[in-house]
């Protein structure tokens, strides 16, 4: 059974800057993928899978370097959230995913924090 935690922290001043940092790196990575997926169907009427965007992610990390400095699940979690967006859309359950702004983007997940199941330890 799967179980999620949802976390309110109270960081320091500090560790806010860092924070919000991250989270506009993973809106910027939603937007730029947004873009290329768009950009990509649009030249050759093929998806751009959110596999295909780890592995630019991969290779962006090599060239960009403050992408090394947010830890990596957030910004993988960036293109399962955006692959969900389309989902939802095309069972028509969402409107087309659009490009999120300061305000629509703030919340970063981490899958791998948090409790096991059946332990009292994280």
């Amino acid at each position: 059974m799967l179980l999620n935690h949802k976390y309110e922290i109270y960081p320091s001043d500090e560790q806010k800057e860092q924070l919000e940092r991250w989270i506009s790196y993973c809106r910027q990575a939603y937007n730029s993928a947004l873009l290329d997926k768009q950009r990509k169907y649009k030249q050759s009427k093929e998806s751009y899978t959110r596999f295909a965007m780890q592995k630019q992610l991969k290779l962006d990390k090599s060239k960009i370097p403050f992408l090394k400095k947010i830890p990596s699940q957030p910004l993988q979690e960036v293109f399962i959230r955006l692959d969900k967006a389309f989902v939802n859309f095309f069972r028509k359950q969402a409107n087309y995913p659009k490009l999120k702004k300061y305000k629509e983007y703030n919340s970063m997940t981490f899958p791998q924090f948090g409790f096991k199941p059946n332990s009292h330890h994280a």
